[in-house]
């Protein structure tokens, strides 16, 4: 059984994992009722690209550009829970420590900001996790 401090991570990634998952469903929600407004709406690319399409539909770029961004947040979700939270929850606590910084920066750098302040606490609680199993393995008593 993990003790308070994995558990405390566990559950900090677990609401990093859910709050991607409200904004991933909240920007299929906007690419939704955002589109039929921008349907037949064309951009001219004659000033941008001399000698290539001279327009380009709107919904096109739009869709390439949210396809993308959900694409990322798939991503996110997936890298979170198999790196982070299923090995607290399998209990290989250490190996989850690297991972948790690792995407915690990722995600505060390219605008995960919540979800990344979470996975950064989380990061701190597994090392102090994976520092008081070394201790009471070696025989010292845990502060």
């Amino acid at each position: 059984m993990p003790d308070n401090d994995a558990s405390t991570a566990k559950t900090l990634t677990l609401v990093a994992i859910i709050l991607q998952a409200v904004f991933f469903v909240i920007g299929i929600f906007e690419i939704l009722a955002f589109l039929p407004l921008f349907m037949n709406q064309p951009i001219n690319l004659s000033t941008v690209n001399p000698g290539g399409p001279e327009y380009v539909a709107l919904p096109n770029v739009i869709a390439v550009i949210f396809s993308v961004a959900l694409a990322i947040g798939i991503l996110w979700l997936a890298l979170d829970y198999f790196l982070i939270y299923k090995k607290i929850k399998e209990e290989r606590i250490k190996e989850a420590e690297t991972p948790a910084l690792i995407l915690g920066i990722i995600q505060l750098i390219f605008g995960g900001l919540i979800p990344g302040i979470l996975l950064i606490v989380a990061w701190i609680k597994i090392k102090d996790s994976v520092n008081r199993q070394g201790s009471t393995s070696s025989g010292t008593p845990p502060m």
